[in-house]
């Protein structure tokens, strides 16, 4: 994934010139909460994800009303251990997700931007099962992944001339349908 944000950001330099450019780009990080997802709709609490994790996000400005931003968001994993005779079995949830949304800024206000988002989710989920009983390892890891929309909106806020604090909130539409709310800020590159 790492690969495919420099990729876009490659190209991105490459399709304008290097100051115009440099004052449209930005990129930043921050923490997220989600309502989370159970691993194969499978409503067991050893399938739940966790609510938490953190992101990277780019910013592009377009035009004064259009942006583009990718963002990769990477969710706590969700450890589940339970004991039973002669050893443990312990499961883990983890989900990766990777967005690509165009942003319309429906208000500007001083400092502050106003704008409605709508773009691509790649989500890749993994449930790894490890079971030690009398000493013997059994491992189990089971894939999935599944593309989505992203519908919501957000505010940007100009925190001096180099940084930008965001909020947003956002609706996954997918396998795995999730509210989100993310934070953090930009910095200008």
């Amino acid at each position: 994934m790492k690969k495919y944000s420099f990729f876009l950001l490659v190209l991105l330099y490459m399709n304008c010139g290097i100051i115009y450019c440099q004052s449209n780009l930005w990129a930043g990080a921050g923490p997220f909460y989600t309502t989370g997802f159970y691993f194969l709709n499978n409503r067991l609490e050893s399938y739940k994800t966790t609510n938490v994790g953190v992101f990277l996000k780019g910013l592009y400005n377009i035009r004064s009303q259009f942006h583009v931003s990718p963002s990769l968001l990477w969710v706590f994993p969700n450890i589940y251990k339970i004991s039973v005779v002669d050893g443990e079995e312990r499961t883990s949830v983890s989900s990766i997700m990777f967005d690509i949304n165009g942003h319309y800024v429906i208000k500007s206000m001083g400092p502050f931007e106003f704008y409605g988002l709508a773009g691509l989710d790649i989500l890749f989920a993994r449930r790894k099962y490890i079971s030690t009983i009398l000493n013997a390892e059994q491992k189990t890891i089971v894939t999935d992944n599944t593309p989505g929309l992203n519908l919501g909106a957000g505010t940007l806020v100009q925190a001096g001339e180099k940084v930008k604090l965001f909020a947003e909130i956002k609706y996954l539409l997918s396998k795995y349908d999730q509210l989100m709310l993310n934070v953090g800020f930009l910095i200008n590159l």
